[in-house]
């Protein structure tokens, strides 16, 4: 088999080694890095939003450690720095739909009237700022964390 032929599944469970692969594989490993990554800081910051419905062990500074982990774990899963920056920016595109999707969904589903939308705005303006002053930075300075530990290997 060889290396052109090898199987995108592999490159979605060996990131770090497919970050040095052809460019599908690289693509592959940061999509799939990103997407994970980005679901858990958006879920984390849905907790950080929505405190009332979050579980009793939840607080503020749990969930900044998880997505500030999320952040860490995009440059430590995929090791060339090119990877690695396109998985961040996946994570933060994915995170920032899981917040949206989590403040429309209630409206969505019990089909309560926005009045062309204008109820939707203080919902989605507490995740823009979150997203802004939370999130990407968060992931952000992990990410640099990262590097810092394993070293920028580009």
């Amino acid at each position: 088999m060889s290396e052109a032929d090898t199987p995108l599944w592999r490159a979605a469970l060996e990131p770090a080694t497919a970050s040095y692969g052809t460019r599908r594989e690289q693509l592959v490993a940061a999509l799939v890095v990103g997407t994970v990554a980005g679901v858990v800081a958006g879920t984390a910051m849905y907790s950080v939003r929505q405190s009332a419905v979050a579980p009793g062990w939840t607080s503020d500074a749990l969930s900044g450690a998880l997505v500030l982990v999320s952040g860490a774990l995009v440059k430590l899963l995929c090791q060339h720095l090119r990877t690695s920056l396109l998985a961040l920016a996946t994570a933060i595109v994915v995170g920032l739909g899981v917040a949206g999707a989590t403040a429309v969904a209630p409206y969505l589903l019990l089909d309560i009237s926005t009045l062309g939308g204008l109820a939707l705005l203080p919902e989605l303006r507490d995740v823009i700022t979150l997203a802004i002053l939370g999130q990407i930075p968060l992931q952000f300075i992990g990410f640099l964390l990262a590097i810092v530990y394993d070293g920028a290997t580009a």
